[in-house]
């Protein structure tokens, strides 16, 4: 006794179904794999929406320097993010007619503050010292701090919105511990501070378990 024969459409869609949920899964896979080990992909990349849209390149091709917004870079753990308060001082001159500033200004007057989406985000373990990383830079290459924010941050004077372009996993920061972080000085930094390091006049950055979590 043969078995009835499936029909047309039920032999069509199995496959395609199949092929549908496989490929799927391998996006997913992929996705899950990527955000492991780099930088989230597609939709679900590290690219906060604000609640006020706040232009990182208009500010800096305005000659802002990053540590006026960002006073605790130098100073402590955090950069910080600024106040309303700060923001008002300039906008309630400037541009305070526009759409966004006016959203600014309106809650400076309900006196709530201004939940800002979170880019940047390290594990509540890890420790991670804004001042000792800006410091180190900005002394060996002789330039001013803002100019070294770009070796995590990226080229922020080019985004309209802040968006995490470095993975910031463990092996990131060891990697840097454990020489990286000569790709980011200059080439008379590189050489003063290898040979320091040589002579016993310098100890290399530590890269044990207790530099970062403690």
């Amino acid at each position: 006794m043969s078995l009835p024969k499936a029909p047309l459409a039920v032999k069509v869609l199995v496959p395609v179904i199949g092929l549908v949920i496989g490929i799927g899964g391998l996006i997913v896979t992929v996705g899950i794999l990527k955000a492991w080990w780099s930088t989230p992909f597609g939709p679900a990349q590290v690219k906060a929406s604000q609640p006020i849209k706040f232009r990182h390149d208009l500010h800096i091709a305005a000659e802002i320097d990053c540590q006026y917004c960002h006073r605790e870079a130098l100073k402590g753990e955090a950069a910080t993010i600024p106040s309303v308060q700060l923001c008002v001082f300039c906008h309630q001159v400037v541009l305070k007619t526009s759409p966004e500033i006016t959203k600014l200004l309106s809650v400076n007057e309900s006196g709530e503050p201004l939940n800002w989406g979170r880019v940047h985000r390290l594990p509540d373990h890890v420790q991670f010292l804004h001042e000792a990383h800006v410091a180190f830079f900005s002394k060996e290459n002789k330039v001013q701090p803002s100019q070294v924010c770009s070796i995590c941050h990226g080229d922020v004077g080019k985004m309209q919105v802040a968006e995490q372009v470095r993975n910031l996993k463990m092996r990131d920061c060891v990697d840097c511990h454990r020489g990286g972080y000569f790709n980011y000085l200059t080439p008379e930094a590189e050489a003063a501070i290898k040979e320091a390091i040589t002579s016993g006049q310098r100890r290399a950055p530590p890269s044990d378990c207790a530099t970062c979590h403690y």
